[in-house]
Order: structure tokens, then sequence, then C-alpha cells
């Protein structure tokens, strides 16, 4: 069936070939719409979510301190330590 959706070729392990297969078969489905769910429900695992523009939080740091707020105050502080974290990791 034509489609304008990107095709993707994946190479997987034997056994995960056969698990795949397996969850298709199980399910009544093709293994190429197995895979498609399974790629579905890992994106929508935390650890593949879209990370923060860190960059746009200290832009508003700096506007704020050229605006006059005081960049030592604990919070404040504490949050941009924060951010310096997040962009070191």
């Amino acid at each position: 069936m034509p489609t304008n959706k990107a095709r993707l070729q994946v190479i997987l392990p034997d056994t995960a070939t056969e698990r795949v297969k397996e969850l298709a078969t199980e399910r009544g489905l093709s293994v190429s719409a197995m895979v498609s769910q399974l790629i579905h429900a890992a994106l929508q695992l935390k650890e593949y979510q879209k990370l923060p523009d860190l960059s746009e939080v200290k832009a508003a740091a700096i506007t704020s301190a050229i605006k006059g707020i005081d960049l030592n105050d604990f919070k404040l502080k504490a949050l941009l330590d924060l951010v310096q974290q997040l962009s070191d990791d």
C-alpha cells in the first residue's frame, strides 16, 4: 500500500525479532504494525521526551539581571545552579 510516511529499516537481534513476531501473532497484527506500536509506546517513555531548551532559561535570567533583579536571591541562584547542572549533563 503506497504511503507518504517514512519507512525505516531496523536490524534486530534474533531474540528481539522472534519476540516481535510473537507479539504480532498474539495481537493479530503484521510485524510492521507491531514494530510501529512498540516504537510509539517507547517514544512516550520519560527518557525519550524532548529536553527543555535551557538556553531560554539562561537568557531569561540574563534579561532579568539587566532589569535589576538580584541574581543572588537564593531561589533564583538554586534555579540557575540546576540549569547549569542540566546543561553540563
